[in-house]
């Protein structure tokens, strides 16, 4: 039985492996992972809504709410003390190139293919407005640094990106991206991704106290990290 078809679904809690918890409620299910007592990750399913069970508010009332990247999945009535994204970033030295993930990141919740259509190529609409999807917020990514993404990414992104910023260009740029860096098992921009997010998944393992909101399907590897 799926989870969203247990009813009443705001009382069942179906214990999962390795203080795993998972809710059923009206909107969506909620997973949760707890590797000790105090820090809760809240799997998001990004750009949709939830609704959190009293636990988990009184959690994030007693020891603080973080938020994932720029916040785009901010719940309403959950007090956040900020992105745990901006908190990791500070321990990152220079730009690694891997952390251009972002740009092909949550392309919906984050409206990259509103923000990059120009008259200029795409390459350099990226560089002229990282501002708005990069990942530090601190520092910004040379041209070098961009080239060397989209190299790593496959030869064919830094040719696309030679092309006018049109709005379909851009699209078809940014869709297949995100297809191959998160649609798909083992591409070079699905590794580059994973580099980068492991580096994030283990500063989330090393945080103390408080409830920290991240995308669903990163539980398990933070789970994998843990060896559990």
């Amino acid at each position: 039985m799926p989870l969203n078809a247990l009813a009443p679904p705001s009382v069942n809690v179906l214990r999962q492996a390795v203080g795993a918890d998972a809710y059923a409620t009206p909107t969506a299910p909620i997973q949760t992972y707890s590797p000790r007592p105090g820090v809760t990750f809240v799997g998001q399913v990004h750009g949709e809504p939830m609704t959190l069970p009293a636990r988990i508010k009184a959690e994030a009332a007693q020891h603080g709410a973080y938020y994932e990247g720029t916040g785009g999945d901010k719940l309403p009535g959950v007090s956040y003390k900020g992105s745990w994204d901006d908190a990791a970033s500070k321990a990152v030295k220079g730009y690694p190139s891997e952390f251009l993930f972002t740009l092909f990141t949550n392309t919906d919740v984050n409206k990259q293919k509103d923000i990059l259509p120009s008259d200029k190529t795409i390459f350099d609409s990226i560089l002229e407005n990282q501002d708005k999807f990069g990942y530090f917020k601190d520092r910004k990514f040379d041209s070098k640094t961009l080239a060397t993404f989209l190299q790593n990414m496959g030869p064919e992104f830094l040719q696309e990106a030679q092309r006018p910023a049109s709005k379909e260009n851009v699209a078809a740029f940014l869709d297949r991206g995100e297809r191959d860096m998160w649609e798909s098992d083992d591409t070079p921009a699905r590794q580059m991704a994973n580099k980068a997010n492991e580096y994030r998944q283990r500063w989330l393992l090393s945080q103390p106290k408080g409830v920290y909101f991240i995308g669903s399907d990163h539980l398990q590897d933070l789970k994998r990290l843990q060896g559990k």
